[in-house]
């Protein structure tokens, strides 16, 4: 069984990254998941990561479980939100870049943040 430093060490450069490609490539990133039923697949897989560190690490007491515990919920909504209403997000995504680019900044220190905090208790 992982731990919550591993998880943390996997998860957190990961959200660098694509907090990273997100503002670089704000129109990029919402066009993908929209094309010919992708959305779903997206969805399938955001629920099923959410559903697994859920299953794991659903603890609210401490700062990286916290942490963990809210990437888990974050991946369960957002699938359920692109399995269901694919084509609302879709709009309100394209329609407004500046949403985008905050959520990567949200995306970015959140990685950040499970980097250090990973990284610091493997340590």
């Amino acid at each position: 069984m992982f731990t919550s430093s591993m998880v943390a060490s996997i998860f957190g450069p990961y959200l660098v990254i694509v907090g990273i490609w997100m503002l670089f490539y704000a129109k990029n990133a919402v066009k993908p998941a929209f094309k010919a039923g992708e959305g779903s697949c997206c969805g399938k897989l955001n629920l099923l990561l959410g559903l697994a560190i859920l299953s794991q690490y659903n603890h609210w007491s401490q700062t990286l479980e916290v942490l963990i515990t809210l990437l888990g919920w974050v991946l369960i909504i957002r699938g359920i939100l692109l399995m269901f209403l694919p084509n609302i997000i879709a709009k309100i995504t394209m329609k407004d870049m500046r949403a985008v680019r905050v959520c990567a900044v949200i995306i970015l220190v959140w990685g950040i943040l499970l980097s250090k905090i990973g990284m610091v208790m493997m340590a």
